[in-house]
């Protein structure tokens, strides 16, 4: 229990949700607009156009995928799963496997487990109102992105409270990338010292799909999510395949076989009971 605990622990503590840091901001003085590189955007606006363009990305409110899950460190951990993104900030993966289901999801800036037990696990932050450099506690980044990786491009490109950066190419999964660094907060938050998170989106230079993204977790811990076997998807470009390691070891694998938008999701199916 407690290592599945941890795992999850170090999974979500990534970025905060940008609902989160507009609630935690709207008192407080507007903030100068975070720098975004035009190589950076150029980029980034490639990716949006090879995934079937903004106006279609930015449509899609839900989706429903469904496939296999495998988690290599336990044997016979696999099973069918169902992954559900709302919005950019509702997330939800249940894993059918041989001892029970395994759920977590993001919803309402919380983050609940439930494993095969029947145990339920939530995290929140301490306080009245969440803040996004709250820590240790950090909900991911654009939650629903985590099987939806375009998603967060088309909410990062011309958003003030994101800087961009273009970070020159690289090898990532066998592929030639483009290494484009995001991070939260202006360059007078960066050079004031302010509490900032940043990430690194991998784009290949020819297909412009989005091959990976990583994260520096807490005490330096490196969180990777990585994507292959695209397909369209009514007219979206989107990622049959899913893997996440952390600090260098792959903590679970998906394999999807379809993808269903816009079917009236509600909050309330994020809610782990």
């Amino acid at each position: 229990m407690r290592s599945y605990r941890m795992g999850v622990f170090l999974f979500v503590c990534l970025l905060a949700v940008p609902g989160w840091s507009q609630q935690a901001t709207s008192s407080q003085q507007p903030q100068p607009s975070a720098p975004q590189d035009p190589q950076a955007v150029t980029v980034l606006n490639q990716a949006l156009a090879a995934a079937g363009g903004t106006a279609a990305i930015r449509a899609i409110q839900d989706y429903t995928a469904t496939g296999t899950v495998s988690y290599p460190s336990q044997q016979d951990a696999q099973g069918p799963v169902t992954i559900l993104g709302l919005n950019g900030t509702e997330f939800r993966m249940d894993a059918n496997l041989p001892t029970g289901t395994r759920s977590w999801a993001v919803a309402e800036g919380v983050i609940t487990t439930k494993n095969e037990q029947g145990v339920v696990w939530s995290m929140a932050p301490k306080g009245p109102v969440p803040s996004s450099d709250a820590f240790p506690f950090q909900t991911p980044l654009f939650p629903a992105s985590i099987a939806f990786p375009i998603r967060q491009i088309a909410a990062l490109v011309g958003n003030p409270s994101y800087s961009l950066s273009y970070k020159g190419t690289s090898q990532v999964d066998g592929h030639t990338v483009n290494d484009i660094q995001i991070q939260r907060g202006s360059s007078t938050a960066v050079s004031s010292g302010a509490f900032t998170r940043i990430r690194d989106i991998y784009v290949d230079t020819t297909t412009f799909q989005v091959v990976a993204v990583s994260d520096t977790l807490p005490k330096n811990v490196a969180q990777e999510l990585h994507y292959a076997s695209y397909q369209m998807a009514t007219g979206v470009l989107m990622p049959f395949s899913i893997s996440e390691s952390v600090a260098g070891q792959q903590s679970w694998v998906v394999q999807l076989n379809q993808f269903s938008f816009n079917t009236g999701l509600q909050e309330a199916s994020f809610l782990i009971q």
